[in-house]
């Protein structure tokens, strides 16, 4: 593995922590991975197209942020 690859693999466990292993350390984790990216981007898509021209269902990084901030309340 080149020496470019290592210090980005390292910076990047550094950042995010250990692997995770559960769903949700799988959520809090691509949040982590994802911080700066707009709410608005889908990060799950369900469908385009079904319910009219440019309509896209699914999940949005927002939605995920809102469900993490649920699933910790609990």
């Amino acid at each position: 593995m080149p020496s470019s690859h290592r210090r980005i693999q390292q910076e990047t466990i550094e950042r995010l922590g250990p692997a995770p292993t559960t769903p949700l350390e799988r959520l809090h984790h691509t949040l982590a991975a994802h911080a700066e990216t707009p709410g608005e981007w889908m990060a799950v898509e369900a469908t385009t197209g079904i319910y009219g021209d440019g309509i896209r269902t699914g999940l949005t990084m927002d939605d995920l942020r809102t469900l993490a901030a649920l699933i910790k309340e609990k």
